[in-house]
């Protein structure tokens, strides 16, 4: 929780690399998947929040700019069919 920057810890790289190949996330699919923009968003999101609690704002900051970058991958994912787009 010290870490300055974004968090890249061995064991979570390791569940994320595994999950990445379950789902076929490669190469330029890792940029374009919602999903894995969701996923990696909320993990971010929390990351952050961990950081922030141990008095680590530089760290918290880092972590919740990336999981904006990861959950703006995840507009891909589809819109609710409450929204439209359409204008009155």
């Amino acid at each position: 929780m010290n870490e300055k920057g974004v968090s890249n810890h061995p064991g979570m790289r390791s569940i994320s690399d595994r999950l990445d190949n379950m789902m076929g996330w490669t190469e330029e699919r890792k940029e374009t998947s919602g999903t894995r923009g969701l996923i990696h968003g909320v993990y971010h999101t929390g990351i952050g929040v961990g950081k922030y609690l141990y008095r680590n704002p530089e760290g918290a900051h880092a972590e919740w700019n990336r999981a904006c970058e990861q959950f703006s991958r995840s507009k891909k994912i589809g819109r609710s069919p409450l929204r439209s787009n359409k204008k009155d």
